[in-house]
């Protein structure tokens, strides 16, 4: 197992079959996960139960470390690496903690058990191409089924609360077009001003810039096998008017110093932007002014709430969120779609005009069974 899946990776690698990101997965799933615990098994050998058995394994080392690491810093009471701590005596100026945290890992729960199952999946599917293999047993193990959480989205008057507060800051116009565009993180910052046109107030997202193992990246979109144009409003056209006008003026200002990159959203001198900074600064400056906390992607699904509250159907929901099918904008939007469906349900029933129809009483309890 473990020289199959070292080739396997090099492979997939050496062939760019594969985006850059995912090799950063499929190799942090084969040196941490798969050869350690099954590089040792016989390939043609393996059997469902030994992959079951290995992500049993790993989520339990996983709750022992993050037990240990939760235990000792409670114990040390440790400080963040970097924290500041008060000014010392005397008026002089704060000094780092020495003291250091022990990094508590992520919990290894049944998506990413799911990950690395469907990572050993792939490997073994060129195992039975190969002949190596007489079947794929990672599609016959064992997994717990991963449930898509509740996404957390700001109402209409946070993000209006938020777009106010923050008017005047750099990246206003790459928030504002999150919020009302539902972007991805590495699509705004790959955006690029050829694929803008103001007038017609349209949006060809065709790139993105984004990370590998903390490398920024250049790659297609996600979803690259769907329509790839995104209609945005005139408010939303007005914000990327100023947002260019002030570039331009940045860079008249800059001069010979200016790094002409071609993108809607850059740095003051004009290179692109490192998508884990854009997230850091959106998480200061909602921490600045006292907002629920969401992550930046939240702005992607505080942009289908909206749509979903506007009562557009889902399924132009999902083709403006560029998602590769309706059902996964169903899922993954399904307790907002409720409220919709009772509108509809009023619609629906507001078009018949009954002579006889029992009045509503709003705040009357409802009949159950026949009985008042």
């Amino acid at each position: 197992m473990a020289d199959w899946l070292t080739d396997w990776l090099r492979r997939k690698i050496d062939s760019r079959s594969i985006r850059p990101t995912t090799a950063v997965a499929y190799r942090g799933h084969v040196e941490n996960y798969l050869i350690p615990h099954l590089g040792h098994l016989p390939l043609a050998a393996l059997r469902p139960q030994d992959v079951t058995q290995m992500l049993i394994a790993v989520r339990d080392e996983h709750d022992r470390r993050r037990a240990d690491a939760i235990t000792a810093n409670a114990a040390d009471a440790c400080k963040v690496v970097g924290q500041m701590t008060p000014a010392r005596k005397g008026g002089g100026p704060p000094i780092r903690s020495p003291r250091r945290c022990v990094a508590v890992p992520r919990p290894f729960g049944p998506a990413t058990a799911q990950r690395v199952r469907a990572t050993l999946r792939s490997a073994l599917s060129a195992a039975y191409r190969a002949g190596l293999a007489p079947r794929n047993v990672a599609a016959l193990a064992d997994v717990a089924q991963a449930r898509r959480p509740k996404v957390a989205v700001w109402q209409p008057h946070e993000l209006g609360r938020f777009l106010d507060a923050i008017v005047n800051e750099p990246l206003y116009a790459l928030f504002h077009l999150a919020a009302f565009a539902g972007l991805r993180r590495g699509e705004l910052c790959g955006l690029r001003w050829r694929d803008v046109d103001l007038r017609a107030q349209l949006i060809e997202v065709a790139a993105q810039r984004t990370t590998a193992a903390h490398t920024v990246v250049a790659a297609v979109p996600k979803t690259d096998n769907v329509d790839s144009r995104v209609d945005i409003d005139a408010r939303t056209a007005a914000v990327l008017h100023r947002h260019r006008r002030t570039q331009i003026a940045q860079r008249l200002v800059t001069g010979p110093g200016w790094r002409e990159s071609g993108l809607v959203f850059t740095a003051a001198d004009g290179r692109g932007l490192h998508p884990d900074y854009v997230s850091k600064y959106f998480q200061t400056l909602i921490a600045r002014h006292g907002l629920p906390k969401i992550t930046l992607h939240g702005l992607r699904h505080v942009a289908a709430s909206l749509q979903i509250a506007a009562g557009i159907d889902i399924a132009v929901v999902s083709k403006r969120l560029r998602h590769s099918s309706i059902k996964i904008t169903s899922d993954t939007y399904v307790h907002l779609i409720g409220t919709i469906g009772r509108q509809a349900a009023e619609a629906a029933a507001a078009l018949v005009p009954l002579q006889r129809s029992l009045p509503v009483i709003p705040g009357r309890d409802i009949p159950v069974d026949g009985v008042g």
